[in-house]
């Protein structure tokens, strides 16, 4: 007989006490759960995201909780090995059993596990979690350490957004936030089994699988395990009759099929599946784990003595002295490599999906990770001021082939080093979070936090949280997952760690001060110019969809251009100049002329964000693979905002995700200012060299083109090239071509084709709000899960409101033109009963 367990999910009581102790409060609550929702659930809390509640929500991280229910233990439990097991305390945590105490936690991101075998009764046992205010922990603690936000969270191992970003509320929390049972285990059990690809030959690949066992008692355990392939067939398997506390296997796999990223290839998973069992062959334990065979590395090499490279290196340490003061030292490159091929990285920053992560579910998981896919994303990085994810998240990256870098759990500040009891609990963490996550194929490379040591040089001994990644998690991957690259920090590479010629940088285009407002007349020079090795933060900041705007703020506030609520939804960021949602809205309103109307203004602010995406993409990708990836900030929202991500809170896809969708096509036509004209290139990502044609064209506001040019071209595997060069005059104001359209009445357009690929981009040689299309007229038709759209003329900006993921949006059609869109609701939002269709122009 295995291991016996006792479920502890579902109904609780929670308990509430002020910090005087002069007002107590008792209400149900559920688990997994936290303080706030059970709150909100009883109507204790007001909505937390409707306007500015959330400041009505902050007195409840002052308060004591308790959490109390009373379990079944049968009438005969076996109590020589009984562990309740906690696998998500936040975060100090009291745990008493029948009125004795247990033990206590101090840290969100690991398990917990307590022995109880002396205090397990037959019948009905009590058990009682108790969270103190973080205050009291906070006792006695500095509280001047430097920290972006705010300096006390850096002394508390919980998620860190949560004590205030500039893009999330301040919403601190308690509770037993991920499953509970208790565990009666019988002789032995499996403490651990992991799989590794250590190698990819002509002989196939290498896989290692390693077992830990632990044991009470002197029975013998043997163990079996399983390596079966994709379809289920036993690929290995061995049989050990007597194992100790470890077992170390080793197999080749023939004709291997490899794990590839998104857009490369299949993802398919083998499974090694391990049984433990007595000496009377019953079975005492079971683990398995998800195998994906492919290799991974870091490409960093300096730049070769006359190459291209170099040229580029000097060219932007001349132009960006304040970003990189290296020197006369090589350049050096961040390239990723899947099974030797190399990958360029197109994603973002992913962060919690809700200020209380224990209810985002599967669903959540797979709906914003498969969007991500849908979008040609390969990569994501888990930022260091979330959580460490649970397995759906995991699953679903390793189904759809999306690389991971993680981040050790801090971010921007000084964290307590020379506390010995912060370093223990930092010891314990690391090797736990490691062996959780080192089986997953997605998980590329790690990062020892986020932003710490970005202002210092990457040789400096006093950088901040160099002796965390020196002594701790540095020494954890080493150990534990000898085969992924680990960096001390993100970004880091020469001087200061956030060079733009050496290794990662979080480096950006967008402007972020009121002194770049003045560099917007020529932005696409500014996006083209700002090229680094990787760019593993790289910011872009639009409004959600209208639908979702009306979730948090009243159609008055919405109309008010400067409304408080606009600021208190988008955050600010003590380093900058401005205000956040400023400068976004001065931003767009420089780029696209000012709007007399919400929609008008609201969509601006939108399509800011799809071009800016779509521009810095397609500008990052001409430069491959002196620049090898891009990842943006960010790719998720953890409440409603109106800043950074490209998806919103709810799950819909905001104007900048259409722009990567764009953007990030295997294969894609760019068009770039160059002096003296332009020169127009494609982009391909395949693993072959592909031809086609670029239709190029002017096409006027009404009527046919005034001017078309077709080119072929074969563009290299896995490489970028010009295929032709623009006439002169282009991007000197106006488009000045062969029968051209006058002054600013027209776009340049270029359409490609290639073998099954199609892509369009467009460029017009001014300003975007000199663009002056005449008002259209739309013609739409809808139909089952799709909506075709036709125009008279030029329509800029057509846009599909509501709460939807489209096949396109904030898209331009041309005169004449006719699309059809498909369109599905978004998963957990009521589907609209229409879907509205809109322009800039519309007549």
């Amino acid at each position: 007989m295995g291991a016996l367990c006792i479920g502890l999910d579902g109904e609780w009581r929670l308990r509430g006490w002020s910090p005087d102790g002069a007002e107590t409060m008792e209400l149900a609550a559920s688990t997994p759960g936290h303080v706030h929702l059970d709150l909100l659930r009883e109507g204790r809390l007001p909505d937390p995201f409707w306007r500015d509640n959330a400041d009505a929500c902050q007195w409840v991280e002052k308060w004591d909780w308790e959490y109390e229910r009373t379990f079944d233990a049968g009438p005969d439990p076996d109590t020589s090995w009984a562990l309740l097991q906690f696998d998500g305390l936040d975060t100090q945590a009291e745990v008493s059993l029948n009125g004795r105490a247990v033990g206590c936690a101090a840290n969100m991101h690991i398990p917990h596990e307590f022995e109880v075998g002396a205090l397990l009764r037959p019948g009905a046992n009590t058990l009682r979690v108790r969270f103190p205010s973080i205050w009291r922990a906070l006792e006695g603690k500095p509280m001047d350490l430097p920290a972006a936000f705010t300096s006390e969270r850096v002394h508390i191992r919980r998620m860190q957004c949560t004590f205030h970003w500039d893009w999330v509320n301040r919403f601190v929390s308690y509770g037993i936030w991920r499953p509970a049972r208790l565990a009666m285990p019988a002789t032995a059990r499996l403490t651990d089994l992991s799989a590794v690809t250590s190698a990819i030959g002509d002989a196939g690949a290498s896989v290692r699988i390693e077992a830990a066992v632990e044991r009470r008692g002197s029975e013998a355990v043997g163990l079996r395990v399983r390596l079966s392939d994709p379809d289920g067939a036993t690929v290995a398997e061995w049989d050990a009759p007597g194992v100790g506390e470890k077992l170390e296997l080793a197999a080749t796999v023939a004709e291997p099929r490899l794990w590839w990223p998104n857009g490369q290839g299949e993802q398919p998973l083998y499974t090694v599946s391990a049984w433990l069992t007595g000496a009377d062959g019953r079975e005492l334990d079971a683990r398995r784990v998800r195998l994906g065979l492919r290799t991974v590395a870091i490409e960093a090499v300096d730049d070769a003595p006359g190459s291209p490279e170099e040229a580029r290196t000097r060219e932007l340490r001349v132009r960006f002295p304040e970003d990189d003061r290296n020197g006369d030292a090589p350049g050096r490159s961040f390239i990723v490599t899947v099974n030797g091929r190399r990958i360029f990285c197109q994603g973002g920053n992913w962060v919690p999906a809700d200020p209380w992560p224990s209810r985002t579910t599967a669903a959540q998981y797979d709906h914003l990770l498969g969007l991500a896919a849908d979008a040609g994303i390969n990569c994501l990085r888990v930022w260091g001021g979330g959580i460490y994810e649970p397995e759906p998240f995991w699953e679903a990256c390793d189904r759809l082939g999306i690389l991971i870098c993680q981040d050790f759990m801090m971010a921007c500040g000084k964290y307590p080093e020379d506390d010995p009891a912060f370093m223990e609990a930092l010891r314990a963490e690391a090797p736990v979070v490691v062996r959780r996550l080192r089986n997953h194929a997605s998980l590329a490379w790690w990062s020892g936090d986020n932003e710490n040591g970005m202002h210092f040089d990457a040789d400096d001994p006093e950088t901040w949280g160099k002796r965390i990644a020196d002594e701790i998690t540095g020494p954890a991957c080493a150990e534990l997952d000898p085969t992924r690259p680990f960096y001390p920090t993100s970004p880091y590479g020469g001087k200061k760690n956030t060079s733009v010629t050496i290794g990662d940088c979080h480096w950006t285009a967008l402007v972020m001060g009121r002194a770049d407002l003045d560099e917007l007349p020529d932005y696409r020079g500014r996006i083209a110019r700002r090229v680094g090795r990787f760019h593993s933060e790289c910011t872009s900041s639009g409004v959600p969809a209208l639908s979702s705007l009306r979730r948090f703020m009243t159609d008055d506030e919405l109309a008010d251009p400067t409304h408080p609520l606009w600021y208190f939804h988008t955050k600010d960021n003590p380093y900058l100049d401005i205000r956040l949602y400023d400068l976004q809205r001065q931003s767009a309103d420089a780029l696209y002329g000012p709007s007399e109307t919400m929609e008008g203004r609201i969509g601006r602010m939108q399509t800011l964000q799809r071009e800016w995406v779509r521009l810095v993409v397609e500008a990052l990708r001409r430069s491959k693979w002196y620049c090898a990836g891009i990842l943006f900030w960010m790719y998720n929202d953890s409440w409603p905002a109106t800043g950074w991500s490209l998806v919103d809170y709810y799950g819909v896809p905001k104007a900048g995700w259409y722009g990567m969708k764009d953007a990030c096509k295997p294969v894609i036509v760019s068009i770039e200012e160059a002096e003296g004209g332009g020169r127009v290139w494609v982009v391909n990502a395949t693993q072959a060299a592909l031809s086609g044609t670029v239709r190029l064209r002017v096409q006027p506001w009404q009527g046919p083109p005034t001017w078309h040019q077709e080119v072929s071209f074969t563009a290299p595997a896995n490489g970028a090239c010009v295929v032709a060069a623009l006439p002169a005059g282009l991007g000197q104001g106006r488009p000045s071509h062969q029968g051209g359209a006058g002054a600013g009445q027209a776009v340049l357009v270029a359409d490609l084709q290639a073998d099954g690929h199609s892509d369009r981009t467009w460029y017009y040689p001014g300003m975007p709000h000199e663009m002056a299309p005449p008002p259209t007229r739309l013609s739409v038709a809808p139909g089952d899960g799709t909506v075709t759209i036709a125009t008279e003329g030029y329509a800029r900006s057509v846009t599909l409101q509501g709460d939807i993921v489209a096949s396109d949006n904030y898209f331009d059609l041309l005169p004449g033109e006719e699309r059809t869109i498909a369109w599905r609701p978004v998963p957990g939002l009521a589907p609209p009963a229409e879907v509205r269709v809109t322009c800039w122009n519309m007549a």
